[in-house]
């Protein structure tokens, strides 16, 4: 890792630690985090922004992990 730059060696890192997904998974942890960015809008951020502004962004969040998560390995025959 020496000659790697530190963005490389933290992306190495993440894929270490986050697991590989199926699109099940990719699916569920999509909506896990659109209901908790909702929820965490609605109790921080209403007073100041309308609710749909947090719709979209949690949208946005969704499509981000449903696109570019972990995918699996292909299994070499």
């Amino acid at each position: 890792l020496s000659g790697l730059s530190d963005k490389t060696i933290e992306l190495e890192v993440i894929k270490r630690v986050i697991p590989r997904m199926s699109k099940g998974n990719w699916l569920f942890w999509g909506i896990m985090a659109f209901i908790g960015f909702n929820l965490i809008w609605l109790g921080l951020v209403e007073r100041f922004a309308p609710q749909w502004v947090g719709t979209i962004i949690g949208f946005l969040i969704f499509l981000a992990i449903f696109k570019y998560g972990p995918r699996e390995k292909e299994e070499e025959e």
